[in-house]
């Protein structure tokens, strides 16, 4: 099938979108007519360049000359209106992709290879990554992929858990599984991009190692590596995250920002990492670092006495002691991610007391309510640590705490559980049934 182009160059290109799309145009795009790209939109924006050309693209049977009128009646250039058509053949996408695009090595043996060229690496220890165009970002192309599979080729990842924040085709978080990692969790805003992630996890045989969610759904833990090959604003915004999702010493590897940004993202992070020099290619910058200090995850202060978190590494409960807090208490099951078998011990080694509160995550119970009000009756004055999984239960726990025992109005205690998620539909009934 043949298509039928018209390229209209107004000031309004949205209005222009508008007419092409009310003419029976099939799909419509903007094109930059000036070479001004626009590298960082916002969330959720649909950025348009000083110089805009509105594309719409009409099956070849379209007649035109209704679509040309409009635009010429409607758009504020009138008869000045600069329309272009051209007819487009139809072309096999994936065989021109495939044509123009060799086999690519990434430091000494790791390969990403068009299924379709895989007998062209003879390598017999090369590392080989299949990969064939989809919808979701991420071929090695870019410089900044590229500088992510160099960082990754040269790591020893044998065992290592991988976090792919951002992953678009999961070509980073693959590349890690096939170069040794455990296991690898791959978080994308796009759906799309989940499915490009599977189906290319499957093709290489590493589809059991591999989970992918969208960000609503995942929940931060420690991993020893930490990739993120997005823009520059989006890792700004999430150092703290990220820094939860680090083990102590694991490794931060970000990519997708310009030169001129590092400086700003390296300073979002420096909380939390030593970084090592800075590598550079064509404009874009990979920062790469090394955890001193995870962040606590979802660590939220009550009041002065009253500290609470999601689970902690070995080295916070040091820090917690050194800040004098007197009291951990843990409402985790030991099914709970993260879970330590000896954290009594390590508490109690440190001076501090322990206390075990198990709370079912899709179970929990007044009685389990009421044990936990008696500790921290029992411990009034005291500075408390107050910890689960991911600081849900102790959140949950805590504002019913502040409201029945504390008498705490729902406007007062309302906005720390806020801050920390919308309790699910178990903890919602839960909530609901020992509220005043």
């Amino acid at each position: 099938m043949a298509w039928m182009q018209l390229r209209v160059f107004t000031r309004t290109p949205d209005f222009a979108e508008e007419i092409l799309s009310s003419h029976g145009a099939q799909a419509v795009s903007f094109l930059d007519g000036a070479d001004t790209p626009i590298l960082e939109p916002l969330p959720g924006e649909t950025p348009l360049w000083p110089d805009t050309v509105t594309v719409g693209w009409f099956l070849d049977t379209t007649d035109l000359a209704p679509a040309r009128a409009a635009l010429l009646d409607a758009l504020p250039e009138a008869e000045a209106l600069r329309i272009e058509s051209a007819l487009i053949e139809d072309q096999d996408w994936v065989r021109v992709w495939l044509e123009n695009w060799p086999p690519q090595k990434f430091g000494e043996a790791l390969w990403v290879v068009p299924a379709e060229k895989r007998t062209e690496v003879t390598d017999p220890n090369a590392t080989i990554l299949l990969l064939d165009p989809g919808l979701a970002f991420g071929t090695g192309t870019h410089p900044t992929t590229a500088l992510c599979l160099e960082w990754l080729s040269q790591a020893d990842l044998k065992g290592k858990t991988v976090l792919d924040f951002g992953c678009g085709s999961g070509i980073l978080a693959i590349a890690a599984l096939l170069l040794g990692a455990e296991r690898a969790l791959c978080v994308d805003i796009d759906p799309q991009a989940l499915i490009a992630t599977r189906n290319n996890a499957q093709a290489n045989g590493v589809e059991d190692r591999i989970v992918t969610l969208l960000p609503a759904d995942f929940e931060p833990q420690a991993h020893d590596v930490v990739l993120a090959n997005i823009l520059a604003n989006p890792l700004i915004q999430l150092s703290p995250l990220l820094a939860q999702c680090a083990k102590s010493s694991a490794s931060l590897v970000m990519a997708g920002l310009l030169d001129r940004h590092a400086d700003e993202v390296r300073a979002a992070y420096a909380e939390w990492f030593d970084f090592e020099p800075d590598v550079s290619r064509e404009g874009w910058t990979r920062l790469a670092a090394r955890c001193r200090q995870p962040a606590l995850i979802r660590a939220h202060r009550i009041d002065a006495n009253l500290l609470t978190a999601g689970q902690p590494q070995r080295l916070h409960f040091d820090e917690l002691a050194r800040q004098g807090i007197q009291v951990v208490v843990n409402l985790a099951m030991p099914t709970s991610a993260g879970f330590m078998a000896d954290e009594q011990a390590l508490v109690e080694s440190l001076g501090m007391q322990y206390v075990a509160i198990p709370v079912p995550w899709q179970a929990p119970t007044r009685a389990h309510f009421e044990q936990f009000c008696a500790v921290l009756d029992a411990h009034r004055g005291k500075k408390l640590f107050v910890h689960c999984a991911a600081n849900k239960r102790v959140s949950a726990f805590v504002y019913l705490y502040r409201r029945l025992r504390e008498g705490a109005s729902d406007t007062e205690a309302k906005p720390d559980l806020d801050a920390l998620w919308s309790p699910n539909e178990t903890w919602a009934a839960f909530i609901q049934s020992l509220s005043p």
